[in-house]
């Protein structure tokens, strides 16, 4: 099973790798004729020489171990969804040409193609714009579910939970991000919590003043508590041999409030349980975890069960163990256009949702699309959200 894992990772890395090198290719043909009808003189292998470095940037910054000069990061991070949405414009272009070409029997001349390359090069950069503000704007994104079980003395006869997810604290959600997350989610005055994992981008180390964050985290207010799962990011990756270890993690949180539960269960206020879960198949490595069904082996099931689960991809499972409702993360609905698409296919196959509300037979799940991001520091057709779940319970 594992190797036929791999092989899959491995043929989707080429088939990736493959249409990025035709993207870098298919741009750089387009600019290369807006520089030449624009400056003639210009030299073909010293453009495709910087446009090539250019497009290739993440992957040489990475391996020179670039990645922490801060400037340098953030500018490479734009590369992709760049290209992506350069490509995409062009491709409109393209199909303008061709409608050209079929109705009046010529091509465009060299001055208006040139002209179309110049305006999807400006609504690339425009769209990155965009993108970046919308990323770093916060919405708040409420939902009303409706368990068919005694919740006991909650909020009377309900439950409001503050579900986040995906903070990815390290490099570009920093300090300041954190501090808009935390009073977005005290806004909601929640009775409880839940943070449904990656709250860190693999590498703790990463953070710039640990402390200061902590400080953050420490003004989550909720009276019921704080709680949180393993995300796939939530490992501590100082070196290989320690890939899979959460200790310093768990210390770090502990020390900021936040109960982070690895496979375990807790019974809050008497009312209801709250099952956090490890996750299967974190960065770079698995991870053994207990089934759904041995979490709630020992509960007593009149009352209601609440799991929280990163990456939704085990709903039929939880539910047949038991669980009324299920709090996720981990696509980021797709973060950015056209990944969302690819998001909702895939998470579909798995019997689950890639974004929002999510009814099964007996239980209902909520999947967030995340409070940070990863990746790309953009957001073109999701939101960065906090998500309010107000709860009723059977009378």
């Amino acid at each position: 099973m594992l190797q036929n894992e791999v092989f899959m990772w491995l043929f989707r890395s080429g088939l990736v790798l493959f249409a990025y090198v035709l993207i870098i290719v298919y741009t750089g043909i387009r600019v290369l004729a807006l520089i030449k009808y624009l400056f003639p003189s210009v030299k073909a292998y010293v453009f495709w020489l910087i446009y090539a470095v250019c497009g290739c940037s993440y992957f040489i910054v990475s391996l020179l171990r670039l990645s922490r000069i801060w400037f340098l990061h953030q500018a490479v991070m734009y590369t992709l969804p760049f290209l992506v949405y350069f490509c995409l414009g062009l491709m409109i272009f393209e199909l303008v040409r061709f409608g050209f070409r079929i109705k009046n029997g010529s091509w465009l001349t060299a001055g208006i193609s040139a002209g179309m390359t110049g305006i999807a090069l400006s609504l690339a950069v425009l769209t990155m714009i965009f993108g970046a503000f919308n990323a770093r704007y916060i919405r708040t994104v409420p939902y009303e579910i409706t368990l068919n079980k005694h919740g006991g003395p909650t909020r009377g006869n309900g439950l409001r939970i503050a579900l986040v997810s995906d903070l990815h604290i390290g490099r570009i959600v920093d300090r300041k991000w954190v501090t808009k997350i935390v009073d977005a989610v005290n806004k909601t005055n929640a009775d409880v919590i839940c943070i449904a994992g990656d709250i860190f981008d693999i590498n703790i180390a990463m953070i710039d003043n640990l402390e200061a964050v902590a400080e953050e985290l420490r003004r989550f207010n909720a009276p019921l508590g704080v709680y949180a799962c393993q995300g796939n990011h939530d490992v501590d990756r100082l070196s290989m041999r320690e890939a899979g270890k959460t200790d310093r993690i768990k210390d770090y949180l502990d020390n900021a409030g936040i109960n982070f539960m690895l496979d375990e269960v807790v019974l809050i206020n008497d009312s209801f349980y709250l099952a956090g879960r490890r996750d299967a198949r974190f960065v770079g490595n698995y991870q053994a975890r207990k089934t759904a069904a041995e979490l709630t082996a020992n509960m007593d099931k009149t009352k209601p069960v609440i799991f929280m689960d990163h990456q939704p991809v085990d709903f039929p499972g939880m539910e047949e163990a038991g669980a009324d409702l299920i709090l996720s993360g981990h696509t980021h609905g797709g973060q950015f256009f056209p990944g969302n698409i690819v998001t909702a296919i895939m998470f579909k196959s798995a019997g689950a949702i890639h974004y929002g509300r999510w009814k099964g037979r007996t239980a209902q799940a909520v999947v967030s699309s995340g409070a940070g991001l990863w990746g790309p520091p953009v957001r073109i057709g999701t939101k960065s959200e906090v998500v309010v779940i107000d709860v009723k319970f059977k009378l």
